[in-house]
């Protein structure tokens, strides 16, 4: 896959994200994408069924929620990139997230994925 395309598919999955389309999301992930969390091991998974999940969850539970790309580098099929997350929690707390996810693309899905992603602490 170009760079091109690749930079294309990334602010694909970001669109995705902030018009909370969740099918359009979970297409853009391989069957058997791994998602590795070094910081926080026990949230890892595999399966496009469990990306699915998660931003169902992200998405009933923020309904403001809105996902921006601050920057990114691309090497071969890998992109890195630097993000913030935020939205308002039920309880009406804003909540930031910031950090860096690691993404490779395999023909044209995501799939690995390696996130460094912490809340901002105030």
């Amino acid at each position: 896959m170009e760079r091109s395309e690749i930079v294309a598919k990334l602010y694909h999955l970001v669109s995705a994200i902030n018009r909370h389309d969740l099918d359009e999301l979970v297409s853009h992930f391989h069957e058997d994408y791994e998602s590795i969390q070094p910081v926080h091991p026990e949230r890892s998974f595999c399966g496009r069924d469990r990306v699915r999940e998660n931003w169902e969850w992200v998405f009933q539970r923020f309904s403001d929620f809105r996902a921006q790309v601050i920057d990114f580098a691309v090497r071969d099929c890998t992109v890195w990139t630097e993000w913030t997350w935020q939205g308002t929690a039920p309880d009406g707390a804003h909540v930031v997230v910031r950090g860096v996810m690691i993404l490779t693309v395999d023909g044209d899905l995501f799939r690995h994925g390696k996130l460094y992603l912490e809340p901002v602490r105030g």
